[in-house]
């Protein structure tokens, strides 16, 4: 991921940020945990093949609000497909209130709307809800 992010054109903009910040960032982030996971297995430390029992439900949970959110993003706007994405992922992890999770998600989804068009001047799929986010 570091290789690939010299790759990337641009230079920082007027915020000091520039494309390859984050790629950067988040390699680097990457990088240090793998080195701190390399040096906790040279120590000895192992954990059982089967810790946790997996949970094909939750996982089914999450994995439609991840496909329903691909689907929706275009048509419905980047707040509803947040929205969605968290109430059914909640649900997936026991949540039993989906008006609650819903209402919650929606929320989110406007103040990362609103922080991606204020903080980064990128606009996201607003759909019908777009008068949410001015």
């Amino acid at each position: 991921m570091l290789l690939g992010a010299r790759e990337i054109p641009g230079e920082a903009s007027y915020a000091g940020v520039g494309p390859r910040a984050f790629p950067v960032l988040i390699g680097t982030g990457l990088l240090l945990a793998g080195a701190a996971f390399a040096v906790t297995v040279l120590r000895g430390a192992t954990v059982p093949a089967a810790a946790l029992p997996a949970d094909r439900r939750a996982a089914a949970w999450v994995a439609a609000g991840l496909a329903l959110a691909i689907v929706l993003v275009r048509p419905a706007g980047f707040a509803v497909a947040a929205a969605l994405v968290f109430a059914l992922t909640a649900r997936g992890f026991g949540s039993r209130r989906p008006v609650v999770d819903g209402l919650l998600g929606l929320a989110l989804g406007v103040a990362i709307d609103l922080a991606f068009a204020r903080g980064l001047g990128v606009s996201l799929p607003r759909g019908p809800l777009g008068w949410l986010v001015p």
